[in-house]
């Protein structure tokens, strides 16, 4: 019985020397290794162009316009519901953005097919130019509703984000600000890599 008290130390002793294991990997590849895994890796949610390459990437959920916490609390409610009654429950999409190296942006959607989830199609494409901006630049004094939690890192709060392109289309998420761009060490928020901001 006295092994169960140490099995979480096992455990994030072994997810510290893995982590430890992959950084060493990382360091010792090529620039041209780097980026060619990285394209990769982010390539399969986008419909790219022959010869065009992922070279920045963020992770975020779609945008359902603002909600109150009585009607966040309604629909967690009705969604618990419904999973228990029919076995289907509602879910927020997770989003993909990729940024090209002809300067496109690429807004990828999950979707469920079969009740599985994980699955992503490629819903907005802009041109190069596309501008990123957050919330208070997007819509100044509007009540964006409280932030919803990070599925991919809990201690870091995301951001709303629009994305604007040069036609006056736009797209609204919330994106986390550890997104990855190639030529740039560490994380680096899309309002970053597409605003202007160092």
């Amino acid at each position: 019985m006295q092994i169960y008290y140490f099995l979480p130390v096992v455990l994030i002793a072994a997810a510290f020397a893995y982590s430890f294991y992959m950084k060493r990997q990382v360091a010792n590849m090529s620039p041209e290794e780097a980026a060619q895994r990285f394209h990769d890796h982010y390539s399969a949610y986008f419909d790219l162009k022959d010869g065009e390459r992922v070279v920045g990437a963020w992770s975020g959920l779609e945008f359902q316009g603002a909600k109150s916490a009585t009607r966040q609390l309604a629909g967690a409610a009705l969604n618990s519901a419904s999973a228990a009654v029919i076995g289907v429950s509602t879910y927020v999409p997770l989003l993909q953005i990729g940024l090209t190296s002809t300067g496109r942006v690429l807004v990828a959607r999950e979707y469920s097919e079969l009740g599985q989830r994980g699955n992503y199609a490629q819903v907005a494409t802009f041109d190069s130019g596309a501008r990123a901006v957050d919330g208070a630049t997007a819509l100044p004094g509007e009540n964006l509703g409280s932030v919803p939690k990070n599925p991919f890192n809990p201690a870091v709060s995301l951001e709303f984000v629009q994305l604007r392109g040069g036609g006056g289309e736009s797209y609204e998420a919330w994106m986390s600000p550890q997104g990855a761009q190639m030529g740039h060490p560490g994380f680096r928020s899309i309002v970053q890599a597409l605003g202007g901001q160092p």
